[in-house]
């Protein structure tokens, strides 16, 4: 029987399914989903002594970990990057598959850079303050009435976003899913990305645009592309100096994609406004100079947009489908690399699970 190891969070039900044809071992995060109880490197060489099948979420799979696991044949990665975590030369070196979940987040992320277009239009985090300190009261009205007005003008300044202009840079899935739900808004989409499906843009009304001009015609710009060595930094002091007086940057993406010193500068000049939740450093520290901007125009969130219950479902779901595809000898698009078919070291690990069954 095979031998599975799960350290990443898992539905209960695809776990019982799973256990129909293999032995499931559930460790670390897998258990509780606590950051706290991750496998230490020597924990999880110690667990992947006999592991066939190796479920992954967050945990570090280096070189050495993996030269320490004779009996690995296929690791699975819950996540849409599996090179984030994983020591993917090595992997391949030893002729070890690497299969993915694509698309977990999709749903999750552009709902969330939604939120922060919201949140960005209308202040509704400081309003919802204005319960909870009294200001917004009956009695501050009656004690206090230059507080209570002065406490309620920034809600004045609300906007409309029908209408406005969405730039979006990078249109994978993620972006595709947010222009989907920006459309619903009656918002005006364009974007950036070189790599763009032209007849899905077509087929949502997007315009496709170079970057400069997205960055100077949008109302709110929304960072969604992936970390390459050709997009790290790619929104610097030029772009952001092009965009209007009062626009909004949103990234839901990588801080490596946005110069954080021009971003900061920007910001402290008060001519855009932001709303992100990714950083350099996570978790932040408590002298981050973001800390000092106005709330009311930045809007500092701890990186989440990729959590939800049902993502959880979706990978699980994902993770399954993948490991019978591949016992079957099924391609289904989620193999990371397929030049590890021709590694000789495949013959002896990941070759003696293809097309097993």
């Amino acid at each position: 029987m095979l031998k599975i190891l799960c350290t990443a969070e898992f539905d209960k039900d695809y776990i019982n399914f799973l256990s129909e044809f293999a032995e499931v071992r559930q460790r670390g995060f897998s258990v509780n989903m606590d950051f706290r109880e991750m496998l230490t490197k020597e924990e999880l060489i110690k667990e992947l002594e006999d592991i066939d099948i190796f479920i992954v979420g967050y945990d570090k799979v280096t070189d050495e970990v993996l030269r320490s696991a004779p009996d690995l044949k296929l690791v699975l990665s819950v996540r849409d990057g599996p090179e984030e975590n994983i020591d993917v030369k090595a992997c391949k070196e030893l002729g070890i598959p690497i299969l993915f979940s694509s698309g977990r987040c999709v749903r999750s992320v552009s709902e969330q850079t939604m939120l922060l277009i919201l949140a960005s239009a209308r202040p509704v985090i400081y309003a919802n303050s204005l319960i909870y300190n009294g200001k917004w009261s009956k009695e501050t009205l009656t004690k206090d009435p230059n507080t209570y007005y002065a406490a309620f003008k920034p809600l004045e300044q609300s906007h409309e976003i029908s209408g406005k202009t969405l730039g979006i840079v990078g249109i994978g899935r993620n972006g595709l899913a947010l222009a989907q739900r920006a459309k619903a808004f009656d918002m005006n989409l364009i974007a950036y990305d070189p790599y763009a499906d032209k007849a899905k843009a077509d087929a949502l009304g997007i315009q496709l645009v170079d970057l400069m001009t997205l960055m100077s015609s949008s109302d709110y710009v929304s960072i969604l592309a992936r970390v390459t060595p050709e997009t790290v930094g790619m929104i610097g002091t030029k772009e952001l100096n092009a965009m209007k007086q009062d626009a909004c940057l949103i990234n839901t993406a990588r801080a490596a994609l946005v110069d954080t010193n021009a971003l900061l500068a920007i910001l402290k000049q008060g001519k855009i406004r932001a709303a992100f939740e990714v950083w350099d450093q996570e978790p932040i520290s408590g002298d981050n100079p973001f800390l000092d901007l106005d709330p009311l125009r930045v809007l500092l969130l701890p990186h989440f947009a990729g959590c939800s219950v049902e993502r959880i479902t979706f990978h699980s779901k994902a993770a399954a489908d993948n490991i019978i595809n591949f016992l079957n000898g099924i391609d289904n698009g989620h193999i990371f690399d397929k030049n590890v078919f021709d590694v000789p070291a495949f013959e002896t690990h990941g070759g003696i699970l293809w097309n097993s069954r």
